[in-house]
């Protein structure tokens, strides 16, 4: 049973229960919700899993099943849009499908001559066990190790049992950080892309909490807000500079699960990584 350790609600606002851990409020996401739960005066956010450092998918999907979260945030599945609401709005702008590849040190060379996705078929790459983009990959013939617990995929990178751990553009240098231990760096030739939205999911049940952060986040992308919060975010600035896409071989990839929902037609809801905005 859940122990909330939740912060109270305030003014007779109606309390969100969000996944936010009080040291991860500057992410992008984290930040965004926040905000788009306080406009409108109408809900208060709080946050029942207190300091918990980390909480898999799996929990947060089951919190909002059950009612103990009210959302979760992640990579969408057809799946997922058929059971929750998802909020149609692609958070991170696609990063989450602009992928770099996490090497050992002693591999940073290992796709200087990869030019096509039938090369990049030679070497294996290590993925979450669920997440919805290793579908993708496996769809596209890309071979997959596939691993349960996220943190054990680092050191499966080091041990040799993949050859590379593609990551969303703005992850892998904090990640890299985080396990420093590690002999690992990011890969200098080539970025996978494929488009993979990564959304804000409600129960379906919560109608009026949809439309408000449907509405509110609407808002935040006409004044400019949605844009700047995107913009300082530290992971995504470190990728900007860092990533050095111009320098880089773009594989693309097809992603065949998308929903007839995916908002394609909104250019400015999508970052281009070839055109750097």
């Amino acid at each position: 049973m859940l122990t909330c350790m939740c912060e109270p609600a305030h003014g007779g606002r109606t309390p969100i229960k969000i996944p936010i851990q009080s040291d991860q409020r500057e992410k992008f996401p984290d930040r965004l919700i926040l905000e788009a739960i306080k406009r409108g005066e109408k809900y208060e956010p709080v946050f029942p899993y207190g300091d918990i450092s980390s909480l898999p998918l799996s929990t947060r999907i089951n919190g909002v099943r059950n009612g103990e979260l009210d959302i979760f945030f992640g990579l969408t599945t057809a799946d997922y849009e058929n059971e929750f609401q998802a909020i149609y709005i692609p958070l991170y702008r696609g990063m989450m499908g602009m992928r770099l590849a996490i090497v050992k040190r002693g591999k940073s060379e290992l796709f200087k001559d990869v030019r096509s996705l039938e090369d990049l078929r030679r070497f294996s790459a290590g993925q979450g066990k669920f997440w919805a983009d290793s579908d993708i990959l496996e769809h596209n013939g890309v071979p997959l190790v596939r691993e349960l617990k996220y943190h054990n995929l680092f050191r499966m990178l080091e041990a040799d049992r993949f050859d590379y751990f593609p990551r969303g553009m703005h992850e892998p240098w904090s990640e890299i950080s985080t396990h420093r231990a590690l002999n690992l760096v990011v890969d200098e030739h080539i970025m996978l892309w494929y488009t993979v939205p990564f959304y804000f999911f409600v129960n379906k049940s919560n109608v009026e909490l949809a439309a408000h952060l449907t509405e509110q986040i609407e808002k935040m992308i006409a004044d400019g807000s949605f844009t700047r919060m995107f913009q300082e975010d530290s992971d995504v600035q470190q990728a900007l500079a860092q990533a050095n896409l111009s320098q880089r071989e773009i594989i693309r990839l097809e992603n065949p699960f998308l929903t007839p929902q995916t908002p394609l037609e909104r250019k400015e809801l999508w970052f281009d990584p070839e055109l750097g905005e």
